[in-house]
Parts: C-alpha cells; sequence; structure tokens
C-alpha cells in the first residue's frame, strides 16, 4: 500500500514541477526539492514490492514501510495546502478584482497587483520550508533502505514458489462438502451435444468456467468433475495444465505434451510444440483443464486455441480462474460463478477435521461453539480447512471459545494456511487498485457499500488522480472501471445490478474473510473504534470508524486525530462532536456524520482546508454555517434525508470543485441559492426547486456536465412568458448524461403548456417520471424525441383527458399510468401506428394502469387488425388496478401467444372477462 501511496504523491510531483514552474521559481529555490522527492521517491518504488513482502515476517522491514508511508502522507499534506493556498488566492482576487473593474477605480486596481503578490510571498517562503525540511527527511529514509538490501525487480521464481502447483488428483469426494449441484452443472454442460460441427471445427472447443474468489474451491470442484465416471466415459482424452502465473507459452505448451505423451520433452520450440499437440488430439474427443489462469492478454492464449481447432466436436475446454475478465477473455460460453458453501456443509466439513480421533463425549460438548466458528468462515471451505487444522490440537471449550473471539488474522495458524491463497489474488493488483480495494476495510462486516459513494470516497482520498489534467472529469468513470476490475476478481460479492443498466454495480458488499484479510493488510492504518476498545494508541492511523457504543470515546485516545484524512462516525450526539474535535481533524479528507443528532455543523469546519466529503445524510442539521463555503477542495456534499435543513449557503458558487450534490429528501429546502448556476462542475444534482422566490429554472443552463438522476421540484407557478424563456435557457436537452429525469409539480402550482414543451429531456434519457402535471395535455416531446427512453410513468395528471401515441417509443419497456381522473377512452391513437400493419410498443414488458376513475373504454382492434400488426409482442406483465368504470380489456392482450406471466385486476367491477382466456396464464389475480 506504501507503493500506491508513493505513486500518488510522484503523480502531484509531476503535476506541479509540469504547471506551477513560476510559483516555484518565486519559492526560494524550491525547484530543486520538488525534483530531487519526486527523483527518490520514483526509486524508493521500485524497491517497495519486494519491501511490502518482508514487511509480514520481518518487523525491521515492516517499521521502514511504515515510515515511508507516514513520510509520504506528510508530503502529501504539504503538496495539498500548496495548492489549495494558490487557489485560494485565486478566489480572493478574483473577488476583490471584479468589483474593482467594475467600478474602474484605478488607484485601488493598481494596487491589486502588489498586494496579492506580497500574500504569494509569504506562502511560498511557509510551504519552501517545509518541502526542504521534508527533502531531508528522505535521505535520512533512503540510507536506512541500505541495510535491507531490496530487491528492486520481483524474480519470476519467488512468485511461483508461492504457488501450488495443481493436479487432477489429490480430492477425496467423501471430503466435498456442498458441491454436488455445482457438478451436476458442470458435468451437464461438459456432455452437452454441440449445436453444429462447422462451429467446432472454425472456432474450437466451447470454453467453460469456473471463477471465484480464492480458497472458493475452484480447483476442487473441477478435479470432482474431472475425475467423475461419466466425464471419463464420454471423453477420449483429458488433459490437466495447472496454468498459474505468470503465463510461460514454452513452459504451458510442453506440460499439454508431457501430460497427453506420459513422458518429459526437451522440445522448446512452440511452434514445434504445438504441431505435436495437434498430432496428439487430432480426431479426439477430448477435455483439457486449464487450472489457475490469470493472464488476460488474449494474444498469448490464441495460438493454444487454434491448436486446438482439430478435435472431434464435443471436445472441451475447462478453465478455472479467479477474473471474470480472464474467462471472458478466453472466450467462455457459460461461465460458473462459484458461491460458499452453506453453514451446514462448512460445519459437516469442520467437525470432520476437527473431531478427527476423538471421543463422542467430547465432540458433543465442542459441538455449539464449532458451528458458530463454521458460521465465522462464512462458507468459504479454504477458510473452513484452515480452522478445522487449528481446531484439531485445541482441546477444551475455553480454547475454541478463544479462537471464536479471535480475529481470524489474529490467528498465525490460520494465516499461515488462508493468506497466502488471498495474497496471491491481491499481489496481482496494481497499487492503485491494492490501496482501493484495502481502504474498504474501513467499513464494518456485512456493510452494504453503494458503489457510487465508494468511488467518491477513493476520489476525495486521490486514489483516482492521474498525471494528465484532462482525466480530471473521468474520475468517476475511472472509478467505475476501477471497481469492476475488482469485482471482476471475485473480492465483492452479493452485487446488486442497475435495474436500467445490467452492466452497472449499484452496491456489494464484502467477503468477511477477504475483510479480514484487508484488516490484516491495514491493521495499523484503519480501525473502527466500538465496545471492546482497548486503551492502545495507535500513532500512524490515518482512517477511523466510530460507532456509537453506548459509552463515552475520545477518539483522541486512541490515535493523533490531526493525521486522520477519514472520519465516519455515525450517529453521534452533539456532546461527542465538539468544535475541538472539527479543530483537531486538520488533515481529513473524508467526513461521515451520516445520522448524527447535529443540529448546526460547527463553523470551525471551514479550517478544514483538505477535506473533499462530508457525507450528513439523515442527520439533524438545519443548516449549514457560511464557513463551509471556504472548503474549496471539496467535491462530494451529501444532505439526503436532512428532513429540518431549510437552506444552503449564498455563496457556494465558491465551491468551485463539488461534483456531488445530493439534497434528496430534504422537504424544508424550498429555495435553492443563485450560486448553484456556477457550480459548472456538478456531475451529481439529485434535486433541483424551482418556481419559489429568487430559484428559477434558469440557473441550470450551464450545468451540462449533470448525469444519472435529477429531480426538478416545481413548487411555484409557471405560467408566463418569463418562465418559458427560463424553462429555454435551462437547456435541459443538452444534458446528455442524464439517465432519469423526475418532474414533480406541487399541488398548487400552475404550469403552461409551451413552459412544459420547454423542458426538453436530453433525447438520451432512459426513464421519465411526471408526477402531478396540471395541463390538459402531455408534452409531445414524450413521442418524438426520446427514443431511449425505457421507463415512463406518468402519476396524478388529473387533467390530461388522452395519452399521447406511446407504442412509436421503440426501447419502452415498462409503462405506468396513475390517477389520470379526466382518461375515459383509450384507442389505437395510443399504440401509435395505423390500425393495421406495425408494431406498437415492441418492447414493452410491464403496464399498469391503476385510479384512472372514469376511464370506461379500452378500444378492442378488430380480429384481422390485431393479427396482421404486432401489438406490444414482448409485453409480459399487465396489471389493472381500481379503474371502477373500465368494461373491458382488450382481447389480443388477454389471450395472447406467448402467454402474458402476470396478470393482475383489482377494484374494477364493471369489468366483463372471459375467463377461458386466462387459463393459460401462470399467474393472475382477479379481485373485480
Amino acid at each position: 500500500m506504501a507503493d500506491a501511496l508513493i505513486s500518488i504523491v510522484v503523480d502531484q510531483l509531476f503535476n506541479i514541477l509540469k504547471d506551477q514552474v513560476e510559483e516555484l521559481r518565486a519559492a526560494m529555490g524550491v525547484e530543486k526539492e520538488i525534483t530531487s522527492l519526486s527523483s527518490k521517491l520514483k526509486k524508493m518504488r521500485e524497491v517497495l514490492d519486494d519491501a511490502e513482502k518482508r514487511s509480514f515476517k520481518e518487523n525491521g522491514v515492516k517499521l521502514w514501510v511504515d515510515t515511508i508511508q507516514d513520510f509520504s502522507y506528510e508530503v502529501d499534506n504539504v503538496l495539498d495546502e500548496w495548492r489549495t493556498r494558490i487557489l485560494t488566492q485565486q478566489i480572493e482576487r478574483s473577488e476583490v478584482a471584479a468589483p474593482v473593474i467594475r467600478r474602474k477605480t484605478i488607484g485601488c486596481s493598481s494596487f491589486l497587483p502588489s498586494c496579492f503578490h506580497f500574500k504569494k510571498l509569504v506562502v511560498h517562503r511557509d510551504i519552501a520550508l517545509k518541502i526542504k525540511e521534508l527533502d531531508s527527511r528522505l535521505d535520512q529514509i533512503v540510507k536506512e533502505k541500505e541495510q535491507y538490501n531490496f530487491l528492486a525487480v520481483t524474480h519470476t521464481s519467488d512468485q511461483e514458489s508461492k504457488r501450488v502447483t495443481t493436479t487432477s488428483f489429490g480430492v477425496d469426494t467423501s471430503e466435498i462438502q456442498g458441491r454436488d449441484i455445482d457438478a451436476s452443472d458442470l458435468i451437464r454442460e461438459l456432455v452437452k451435444k454441440d449445436d453444429g460441427e462447422e462451429a467446432i471445427i472454425r472456432n474450437g472447443p466451447p470454453v467453460i468456467s469456473i471463477v471465484g474468489t480464492g480458497g472458493i474451491g475452484k480447483t476442487t470442484l473441477a478435479q470432482l468433475v474431472f475425475g467423475d465416471e461419466q466425464i471419463k466415459a464420454h471423453f477420449d482424452e483429458r488433459v490437466w495444465i495447472c496454468v498459474s502465473h505468470p503465463f510461460d507459452e514454452i513452459k504451458v505448451a510442453k506440460a499439454f505434451v508431457e501430460s497427453m505423451t506420459k513422458s518429459s520433452t526437451n522440445l522448446s520450440q512452440l511452434q514445434v510444440l504445438l504441431e505435436r499437440i495437434q498430432t496428439s488430439l487430432s480426431n479426439k474427443r477430448f477435455l483439457i483443464v486449464l487450472d489457475d489462469v490469470w493472464t488476460e492478454q488474449s494474444a498469448k492464449w490464441e495460438p493454444f486455441k487454434n491448436s486446438l481447432k482439430v478435435g472431434l466436436p464435443g471436445s472441451r475446454i475447462l478453465l478455472t480462474s479467479r477474473s471474470e475478465r480472464v474467462a471472458r477473455v478466453m472466450g467462455t460460453v457459460y461461465m460458473h460463478r462459484l458461491d460458499q458453501i452453506s453453514d451446514s456443509d462448512a460445519w459437516l466439513l469442520l467437525s470432520r477435521i476437527a473431531f478427527s480421533g476423538r471421543r463422542e463425549e467430547d465432540c458433543e460438548k465442542l459441538k455449539d461453539i464449532g458451528q458458530k466458528i463454521a458460521q465465522k468462515c462464512k462458507g468459504l471451505p479454504l477458510a473452513v480447512k484452515a480452522m478445522g487444522s487449528l481446531l484439531c490440537f485445541k482441546n477444551t471449550e475455553e480454547e475454541w471459545q478463544n479462537v471464536f473471539d479471535s480475529k481470524i488474522w489474529e490467528l498465525e495458524e490460520v494465516t499461515t494456511d488462508l493468506f497466502p491463497h488471498l495474497y496471491l489474488s491481491y499481489d496481482d493488483l496494481t497499487p492503485k487498485m491494492k490501496r482501493c480495494l484495502s481502504y474498504c476495510s474501513i467499513f464494518p462486516k456485512d456493510y452494504d457499500i453503494q458503489v457510487d459513494k465508494l468511488i467518491r470516497i477513493w476520489m476525495a482520498q486521490g486514489y483516482l488522480t492521474t498525471t494528465t489534467g484532462s482525466d480530471h472529469n473521468q474520475m468517476e468513470l475511472k472509478g467505475r472501471e476501477l471497481f469492476g476490475d475488482l469485482a471482476m476478481r471475485s473480492f465483492f460479492q452479493d452485487l446488486e445490478k442497475d435495474d436500467m443498466d445490467s452492466n452497472t454495480i449499484i452496491s456489494c458488499k464484502m467477503h468477511d474473510i477477504v475483510h479480514d484479510f484487508t484488516e490484516f493488510l491495514t491493521r495499523n492504518e484503519c480501525h473502527s473504534i466500538d465496545q471492546h476498545e482497548d486503551k492502545v494508541k495507535i500513532e500512524n492511523l490515518r482512517h477511523l470508524s466510530w460507532q456509537k457504543s453506548g459509552r463515552p470515546v475520545n477518539p483522541a485516545s486512541v490515535c493523533d486525530i490531526g493525521k486522520l484524512r477519514s472520519f465516519f462516525a455515525e450517529y453521534l450526539s452533539p456532546k461527542e462532536l465538539t468544535p475541538n474535535l472539527f479543530n483537531g481533524l486538520k488533515s481529513v479528507r473524508v467526513l461521515g456524520l451520516h445520522g448524527c443528532e447535529l443540529h448546526e455543523l460547527p463553523k470551525e469546519i471551514g479550517n478544514l482546508l483538505h477535506l473533499r466529503y462530508i457525507d450528513l445524510s439523515y442527520s439533524q442539521v438545519e443548516e449549514l454555517p457560511d464557513a463551509i463555503c471556504s472548503l474549496y477542495n471539496l467535491q462530494t456534499l451529501d444532505l439526503e434525508g436532512c428532513r429540518h435543513l431549510s437552506r444552503l449557503p449564498e455563496r457556494i458558487d465558491k465551491l468551485i470543485n463539488l461534483r456531488h450534490l445530493n439534497i434528496r429528501d430534504t422537504p424544508r429546502l424550498e429555495i435553492l441559492p443563485q450560486g448553484i448556476a456556477k457550480l459548472t462542475q456538478l456531475c451529481t444534482l439529485s434535486d433541483f426547486v424551482v418556481g419559489k422566490e429568487s430559484t428559477n429554472l434558469g440557473y441550470m443552463e450551464k450545468l451540462n456536465q449533470l448525469q444519472g438522476n435529477l429531480s426538478i421540484h416545481v413548487i411555484g407557478d409557471l405560467n408566463n412568458a418569463a418562465d418559458v424563456e427560463e424553462a429555454e435557457n435551462a437547456d435541459l436537452k443538452n444534458k446528455k448524461h442524464l439517465k432519469e429525469l423526475r418532474f414533480n409539480f406541487f399541488w398548487e402550482s400552475e404550469v403552461r403548456v409551451d413552459v412544459m414543451e420547454a423542458l426538453k429531456p436530453p433525447p438520451k434519457l432512459q426513464s421519465l417520471i411526471i408526477d402531478g402535471y396540471r395541463g390538459i395535455q402531455l408534452p409531445s416531446w414524450i413521442t418524438l424525441s426520446l427514443d431511449n427512453l425505457r421507463v415512463l410513468e406518468i402519476n396524478e395528471c388529473f387533467n390530461c383527458s388522452c395519452l399521447p401515441p406511446l407504442g412509436k417509443l421503440p426501447c419502452l419497456e415498462t409503462l405506468c399510468v396513475r390517477l389520470m381522473d379526466e382518461l375515459k377512452y383509450v384507442g389505437s391513437e395510443f399504440l401509435g401506428v395505423a390500425e393495421v400493419g406495425g408494431v406498437a410498443f415492441p418492447k414493452l414488458k410491464k403496464l399498469h394502469f391503476s385510479y384512472c376513475s372514469e376511464w370506461k373504454e379500452w378500444q378492442e382492434l378488430k380480429k384481422e387488425a390485431a393479427i396482421e400488426s404486432k401489438i406490444m409482442p414482448c409485453l409480459r406483465e399487465l396489471e389493472v388496478d381500481c379503474c371502477r368504470k373500465l368494461k373491458t380489456v382488450p382481447h389480443h392482450l388477454v389471450s395472447r401467444t406467448p402467454p402474458l406471466e402476470s396478470l393482475k385486476i383489482k377494484g374494477c367491477p364493471s369489468l366483463k372477462l372471459d375467463y377461458s382466456d386466462m387459463s393459460h396464464i401462470p399467474h393472475s389475480t382477479l379481485h373485480m
């Protein structure tokens, strides 16, 4: 992790050398020290890989790594302080200069440059002294490095020695628990008939992959399948290759040949080896197991893939890997994601190992605590086996209880067997990925991690910065890519996908054992205060999580709070969050105060110049102090659920780096300051309140970086020509990154049709919700420009008497219409196509109507027209609820082929249906 931190610092030094040459020259020769720091730290990085590996076993090396890490944090703070002071001067100068220019006061304006030049020199002198001192300190750290003889390059042999070579043997089927279904699924895929012989000859054998985290049992499952009698009978040739890392083409090819010929080979040319493979496999139906594949370079796999096209149809390749990305690179046609075993299977596995040779009465005494220990392994077979081996030598209940109470990484015997397997996955990551993963240890176990929040926290810590300034606006995208890489390597589980985009993960959890491993890696850097807190002070702690423990705790007794870069304190009282505490957090980047009973944020928060992330969500805060506007580095301000919040600071425009402002569920916040219009860096603005006093739609004109979701709440009237102009100035159509848009009109709001027409959304919008619109017709742009719309909800539009031709929307999947009191008739115009021919609602899957109190008729198409036209061909779910005057539902929707999966009709006493049409619908609910 020190490697990752130094990488961040070196990038910053590079940017300063590139972008701030003037300031460097003015800072009393500090350009030389900056260059020196950068050069020495780069050389330090060359040996950190070796140093960090040795630090797990050598205390002296561990102390040296801690020293260089601590030093890097200090450099980072000084550089950030420098940037912040320069930024502050620029803002102050622009604020002073603007009114001076307007007044055209010659005397005052001529005084400004000399005044600010003097302040600049003072700033540079202060920072220069700190940088020179740091450069001098680094010399001593470099000298200390020499005594350890670190290797500048990690030798391949060292890597290989840590990876166990696997074989097709070594598995006793009677000792495997909870994998019967997994084995059956894989065997079925392996012996399945091919669709066509031509595809096999042309593309090579299909690849089937087993993917999962380290220790989950991928190799064991592959061994179980490889030795199955059905598999033996089905394939003419079976080959087991342990690929491992690094991917050595010659070594892998020789392993192929030797496995098939059952003898060693002296061949060393790849071409000759591949020809020998072809000869051996020609006209055979074969199964090749490639165990423990790591490489993501498709070019290395291509020669092997081409040589395997000689097999008969039915040939297969079975691959095991920790990474989904590897499986995809290898051209996987079926990916089997291996999950944890159940608690009951874990207990059976653990008891078989731990109770071996014990008397039955002894086993009975230890059963209850043993089952708890098995649950602690969270279904990871390798952890169960390691724990079982440890318990073999523990005889008393007290000893077993001690194992249960201990953190896994405190049990030396377990870490010897378990953590090396996890470290292989960790060691394969880039420094930036290591830093981002290890940070997750700050969250409690089983914590539901919101991915967007996690990425913003990574940003705040500087983990996603790059040397190229043009990438600044792509930090969130880079964070997504990095998280995706970690998720593909099975470091996260319980992945929840976005309904609108199945490729986007919105939340996840970390497996308890992986969490234990990251805790082990960050044990002196990340810490969580709980009710079992001891009195040992952690000197160089950087990230602290303070959960309410039912008793007073002083964070200063746990660590030096001045060094903290993250401070999470949830559900705390004002007594615990004192101004002195805020004053002490002088290095903090991330401040999480979720759910705190804080009514007022201390003005001292304005002194936290490094602060980039503030989470006040669901707290009691009523307003924010003006001092918060001096946090020029602030990127994220999360105020969701602050139901007492009544105002934002007037000078919010000074937060020039603010990228994410979440004010969802803040009902008392009825006015937004005009300064919001200047926050052109904003990527997230959850809600925009308009129509009362000074807030108007035009404030959104330049907020074209907005992405994700936006809710526009109209709480006043928009019924004159000026409002039309403001709606046009809002320029919603150019907010190209928005995915979901909601219009929420309050009960008494009067909004002209032309205002609504002017609020045309961007063409790539995927979800649109219109709540409470009082106009007599819906805007025309719904059907004219939203070709990418997938979800449409129309709620409480009481005065609209008809629906537009929504059947024209080519991508619409969900349509909900609710509380349209004036809707009386739905006819063929709703379909948006001619009565005969064409496709209406080509992708619609869900159609819901509810509480349309005056709706009487839903036009039935003539039989010929219904047959010749394709009406909702993908419809799977139809629901009609509390439409009390509705008489019919079109026959072609109820008796369709393929049939509906779900039909729900409730509170429609006037509706007449032919029940015989519904017999083929799997799920139907009728309460007329």
